[in-house]
């Protein structure tokens, strides 16, 4: 506290000094303060200190002097969730600074709420992914069952006179998904076909006409057919091939894919699955 000078105030200078030492003669161990009377003729200046067992300033350690709110604080950081917004998944999450007055716990200072920091994504759709990422057909086996496939998947794996062994993404899983049709013959000139998804996550066999084996966390898909080629010639035969279809990465509701036959890359994919 800094008093200006006057003549007219030595008086009041008097009356602050007779005050201010009986208070420090009568200082309690509980409660101790250095308190240091500075003056000349033209200001005083009184200093008041923490005392034992408290350091100087008062503030305990985790403790500091804040000018902005007043008194021995501690700096505490908060954060807020919240929900994603219809439509997305992933969270929400916001921090700020409250400051805690050391003498008073329920005396709390705070600062303005950070900006959301979000992972907000569209959410997976539904399903699979209308598209065959890759296939191999296989010799016929006379299967015939009720034909399951709709859109773009069915009119990628119409078969005749044989099966095929596909591969789409289930998209709730960002996993593979086999397909398995087979076509056969009804008369000269009525083939008929049929088709079906396998349940997520399972693999589909039909011993040597060929299969869709799912490993690595239904991560890779391997497909086998018998007859993917053929010779060609008088002396025409089947000729097999096999396709490894592999998930590179699941970006937020990407996902990309690399298919090789053998050692040779054949394609590489990305695929949306999210709403």
């Amino acid at each position: 506290m800094f008093l200006p000078s006057s003549r007219g105030r030595g008086g009041l200078w008097l009356a602050l000094l007779f005050l201010l030492f009986p208070a420090l003669g009568h200082a309690s161990s509980a409660n101790q303060a250095d308190m240091q009377l500075q003056t000349d003729l033209g200001s005083m200046f009184v200093r008041v200190d923490q005392g034992a067992p408290l350091p100087p300033g008062g503030c305990v350690s985790g403790y500091a002097w804040h000018t902005r709110y007043g008194g021995c604080r501690r700096a505490d950081t908060q954060s807020e969730t919240a929900a994603c917004p219809a439509g997305t998944t992933g969270s929400r999450i916001r921090y700020r600074l409250a400051y805690v007055l050391q003498a008073n716990a329920y005396d709390i200072a705070y600062e303005p709420w950070g900006a959301w920091q979000d992972s907000c994504t569209a959410a997976r759709a539904s399903g699979v992914l209308d598209v065959v990422i890759a296939k191999a057909r296989g010799s016929e086996t006379g299967e015939h069952f009720p034909n399951t496939l709709a859109g773009n998947i069915a009119a990628q794996m119409v078969v005749n006179y044989g099966t095929m062994f596909g591969v789409t993404i289930y998209r709730p899983t960002a996993e593979l998904n086999c397909i398995f049709s087979s076509g056969t013959t009804g008369s000269e000139t009525d083939r008929i076909w049929s088709g079906q998804l396998a349940p997520p996550g399972s693999s589909v066999s039909k011993g040597a006409a060929g299969n869709c084996q799912l490993s690595n966390g239904n991560r890779t898909a391997t497909l086998y057919g018998s007859c993917d080629t053929s010779s060609g010639g008088d002396g025409d035969f089947c000729i097999g091939r096999t396709y490894s279809v592999n998930v590179t990465s699941v970006e937020g509701c990407t996902v990309r894919t690399e298919t090789r036959m053998g050692s040779q890359l054949v394609d590489v994919g990305n695929h949306y699955i999210c709403q």
